[in-house]
Parts: C-alpha cells; sequence; structure tokens
C-alpha cells in the first residue's frame, strides 16, 4: 500500500484567463495539490513519471490542450474539482481531454465535475486499476472515434461507480452541445466494470449508454440505469465473460438509422464473444412507430444465459413515471471530502469546497 501523501503547500497556479505553458509536475513524489487555478492556451496540467499524487478542491480550465494529462507513474488521486477543457477538437485523438492516461496505474478520480472535453475521461493505452467513482461527467465534444464521458481501451481493471454521466444538446442549460459516440466505453482489456451510474442523453446512430466494445473481456454491468440514451442502451459487441444484471433501461429518445433496441448482444468484431449473462434487468427502447425493443440477440457470442428479466409493456410500466421511478443524482454524485464548485454544483451532503 502506498504511504499517504506528505501535505505540500500548493505549487503557484495560473490566475490569468489563459497562461501560455502548462502546470508542469515532473518526477515528483509524494505531493497534495490543492486549490489550484489554472487556465491554459495548451494543456492546463501535465503530470508526467510522477507518483503518489493528489490533486483536490481546484478549477482546471478553459483549456487549449488536455485538462490533466498524467503519463506514467501512478498512485495518482484527482478529488472534488471542475474540469472543463471547453475547447473543440477538430481531429483525433486525445488533443482536448479532461483526464488523459496513458502508461500509469493505480488512478483514482472521485468526485468531480468534468465537462466538455473531448472525452471527459480517456484512458487509451496502458493503464490498470482505474477507478472513476462519483463524478458528474458532461457533454463530451468529440470528434469520433472520441466523444466519451469514460473511454478505456487497451487497459485493465477499470472500475466506473456511482457517476452521473450527461450528454445533452441544451444551450440554454449548458455552455457547449455534446458530440457524444458512447456514453460509457471499454474495449482491448479486461476486468471492465460499469455499476450504478446513472446514464443519460445521447443521439449518435452507433452510439450506446455503456458498452463492452471490441475484446473488453471480463465485463461486468450491474445495478446501471440508463435514461434517453438514444439508440442503444447498454450492448455487449464482444469479448468473453460478460455479465449484464439488475440494470434499468429506458429509452423513449430512438434514433433515425440506429438498432434502438435498449439491451443487446451481438458480437460486432472478429475477438471472441460470450459466455455472456443477462439476469435481472428491466428494460425497454419505444421506437419511433411505437414499437418496443427491450432485448435483442444479434448472434456470435454462443448461447447467452437470459433470466428474471422485464422488457417491453411491463418494463415501461415499472420504470415510469421518470421523475418518481429513474430521478437523476445530485452533482456530483458522491463527493470525497467537499462538494466541488461549478455551475452545476446541487449536492448537500458535505460542505461545499474552499479557497
Amino acid at each position: 500500500m502506498s504511504p499517504a501523501p506528505k501535505t505540500f503547500a500548493p505549487l503557484p497556479a495560473a490566475r490569468v484567463a489563459r497562461a501560455p505553458a502548462p502546470f508542469v509536475v515532473h518526477n515528483q513524489h509524494h505531493r497534495l495539490y490543492k486549490n489550484l487555478r489554472i487556465a491554459s492556451a495548451v494543456d492546463c496540467m501535465d503530470l508526467t513519471d510522477s507518483t503518489d499524487i493528489t490533486i483536490e478542491n481546484s478549477q482546471i480550465g478553459p483549456c487549449g490542450g488536455n485538462g490533466i494529462a498524467v503519463s506514467g507513474g501512478g498512485t495518482i488521486r484527482i478529488y472534488d474539482s471542475y474540469i472543463h477543457v471547453e475547447t473543440r477538437s477538430h481531429g483525433c485523438c486525445d488533443r482536448n481531454d479532461g483526464v488523459l492516461l496513458q502508461h500509469t496505474s493505480d488512478i483514482t478520480i472521485a468526485g468531480n465535475v468534468i465537462a466538455y472535453g473531448e472525452s471527459n475521461v480517456e484512458a487509451p493505452q496502458g493503464v490498470a486499476r482505474l477507478t472513476i467513482e462519483g463524478n458528474f461527467l458532461l457533454n463530451p465534444r468529440g470528434p469520433f472515434p472520441r466523444g466519451q464521458n469514460v473511454q478505456a481501451w487497451h487497459s485493465h481493471d477499470v472500475v466506473v461507480r456511482n457517476n452521473y454521466a450527461l450528454s445533452s444538446t441544451d444551450t440554454t442549460r449548458f455552455l457547449y452541445p455534446d458530440d457524444q459516440e458512447d456514453s460509457i466505453n471499454f474495449g482491448i482489456g479486461s476486468g471492465f466494470v460499469a455499476e450504478g451510474n446513472y446514464v443519460t442523453g445521447g443521439h449518435s446512430p452507433s452510439g450506446c449508454g455503456i458498452i463492452a466494445d471490441d475484446g473488453a473481456g471480463g465485463a461486468r454491468f450491474s445495478g446501471n440505469r440508463l435514461v434517453d440514451t438514444g439508440g442503444c442502451g447498454i450492448a455487449i459487441a464482444s469479448g468473453a465473460n460478460q455479465s449484464v444484471t439488475d440494470n434499468r433501461i429506458l429509452n423513449r429518445t430512438p434514433v433515425r438509422g440506429a438498432g434502438n433496441t435498449a439491451l443487446y448482444v451481438w458480437n460486432q468484431y472478429p475477438s471472441p464473444c460470450g459466455p455472456v449473462i443477462v439476469e435481472g434487468n428491466v428494460a425497454t427502447e419505444v421506437r419511433a412507430n411505437g414499437v418496443q425493443s427491450g432485448y435483442w440477440d444479434g448472434g456470435g457470442c454462443g448461447k447467452v444465459a437470459v433470466s428474471h428479466n422485464t422488457w417491453n409493456a411491463a418494463a415501461l410500466a415499472l420504470l415510469t413515471p421518470v421523475d418518481a421511478k429513474l430521478p437523476p443524482p445530485l452533482v456530483p454524485p458522491v463527493p470525497h471530502l467537499c462538494v466541488a464548485r461549478s455551475p452545476y454544483s446541487t449536492q448537500t451532503s458535505v460542505p461545499a469546497c474552499g479557497d
């Protein structure tokens, strides 16, 4: 077990609207960075080859590059901060993510408000033992193949738990509309867990709320609530030893050209798929013609173990009215020590973060 971080006074942070260079933490160890106020014309904060680092109660953004970019090192904690990149990327990939993680391990991202990134949390390669818990994740802006609230590929042991992931085109409520693909997306790796999340919004014809994508092995999706996530709620599209249990999925916003099914199992890749367990879910998608589609098995994953689920009209009765049956959590849903100061925070369980 790593030692608790030693307490150091925060290093000076940029307090101007735009700074010429990122706040760099290189080859540092056992450090606490608190009450930072950083905006930059490039990356706001770069952590390289550093270990046992805590960032908390900070304001990161706007940023011309990534919000917080972590490369190498490990045992990084990001708590109770507002991270808002606000710069839209013009092409792929990872120029403007909220939190970008590469070749690192033992990361915890908890109690934050993370908004308007290319992806809000992106782990494209070489990440192990990542926990993303209790955050509010808002309006990823892409473009494809980014555009996720959380995406983890070429990684393992990733837990996404008790987050509120929202994507919306409403610019009366939010600074920028989303350009979401999938909200929570896993691929090429193992040990992917999504549990207890509230996921809403999305309008891509190829996007889902939560998906085990190409080669995502050992995925466990449990106890999530998904509301109006477009053409797909939860999907198993590849990978071995998957389970989808006790989720609640209601889609009333079908997308032209999409499959428009609340939950599906269908191998779309050369990677092996199955076995898959689908148990205890309550799910339906109401298509434009009024036909309901709670579940679809597209084949390629072997015999799916389907039991004790409720689909279609019976599911609709259990999931509506949404305000009573599937209300969204407060923002952020689970603060670490204090409520991140952001335009969207509504949580009252603990005090607001101070300066």
